[in-house]
């Protein structure tokens, strides 16, 4: 069996697309309406129609881009769920650029001065939600609230507004900054907390098919690996071999030496079966007590008994090394081979290696049986 895979943040990263991609659908229209709001109110359709007609369509554009192409699926590469992110904020600062944009015409144009309040609190409202809703990246936030917000303060001290208006729209820009690092501190606390959850889940769902001694998959999880791959030897004609393996006379061990030495065995055994069985798609489990059982798909009954010879043979050759010394143990093995046209099952499959395993032991210990030879 295959160690996990390190956790490359991708889960963490798909979660922040699934969070963008929900934010981002109904904000365009917002803009687009507040477009309309102000173009009317300075009257601009009948002074400059083409001019308004194209800003329209420009946030109606960029407003359909936010909602398509949808997020990459479940279990997208990290490549591709970066590049969906980089291209959705791509459209939410070019959206951002445009209000201010807007609003920098509606404060230096003396035309615009009948929608200049609208455009103000237009602006207000936009600014705040980008700072509560794409608080995900820190930067580009900070980026998109100043595209939008800054046009304000700049350029309200050269109309005729008012110092008042003038003054509370700077302090504003302070309580803009510090909603949006506080949201962003609350998003990345709520992905960690999404981390810890996942990663218990994982732990939770590892230690269910795990054997915690030895790291091997546990007799449940092997259980369900033998359905899955007597009915793939079934529909391909594939050979299947199984492998029963139970340590002799090992109540001695944990009798003499103690039953830390005889977890320390158990330990080593499964280790010298990662160095024996290493054909492609070998599964290895711990059964229970002593007793481990191996799939070798794509060997026969023959091959099987090979690799199991190898394995009895190298506990004679090189002894399991224990704190306590080198340990002296042998193994009997019982091997069944899978024929897919008979109708056998998995079930029988077990139980005819295990018969074998009994015929080894029956036989002096220390041997390999083959089930019917």
């Amino acid at each position: 069996m295959r160690d996990e895979g390190q956790d490359d943040g991708t889960p963490r990263l798909a979660r922040e697309v699934a969070d963008t991609a929900q934010r981002v659908v109904t904000g365009g229209i917002f803009y687009l309406l507040g477009w309309v709001v102000v173009s009317v109110s300075a009257g601009l359709p009948s002074k400059h129609p083409g001019t308004t007609a194209l800003v329209a369509l420009a946030f109606m554009a960029l407003a359909l881009m936010r909602i398509w192409p949808r997020p990459p699926a479940a279990g997208a590469t990290r490549r591709r769920l970066q590049a969906w992110l980089d291209r959705e904020w791509g459209v939410v600062l070019a959206t951002a650029a445009l209000w201010g944009a807007v609003l920098a015409w509606a404060l230096v144009d003396p035309h615009f001065a009948p929608g200049r309040s609208a455009a103000l609190l237009c602006t207000i409202a936009f600014a705040t939600a980008f700072a509560h809703n794409y608080c995900l990246r820190r930067e580009r936030a900070l980026l998109g609230v100043a595209l939008i917000y800054l046009p304000a303060p700049f350029l309200l001290p050269y109309t005729d507004e008012g110092l008042a208006v003038s003054v509370t729209v700077g302090a504003y820009s302070v309580y803009l900054a510090i909603v949006l690092l506080r949201s962003y501190r609350e998003y990345q606390q709520q992905l960690d907390l999404y981390d810890a959850l996942r990663h218990q889940r994982d732990q939770y769902e590892r230690l269910s098919r795990i054997d915690p001694l030895t790291g091997l998959a546990n007799r449940r999880f092997f259980g369900g690996a033998l359905e899955h791959l007597v009915g793939e030897s079934r529909r391909h004609g594939w050979p299947l071999s199984m492998l029963v393996m139970d340590l002799d006379h090992f109540k001695r061990v944990n009798d003499e030496l103690g039953h830390d030495a005889g977890d320390a065995c158990l330990a080593r055994f499964a280790d010298r079966m990662r160095e024996v069985f290493t054909a492609p798609g070998a599964h290895l489990a711990r059964l229970g007590g002593e007793e481990f059982g191996v799939l070798l798909p794509g060997l026969d009954a023959g091959a099987g008994a090979a690799m199991a010879e190898a394995m009895r043979a190298s506990l004679v050759r090189d002894p399991l090394q224990l704190r306590e010394g080198p340990l002296p143990l042998t193994v009997s093995i019982g091997v069944a081979g899978f024929d897919p046209g008979d109708g056998q099952d998995g079930s029988e499959l077990y139980r005819a290696a295990d018969r074998a395993m009994y015929r080894a032991k029956g036989d002096g210990r220390n041997r390999v049986r083959v089930d019917g030879a």
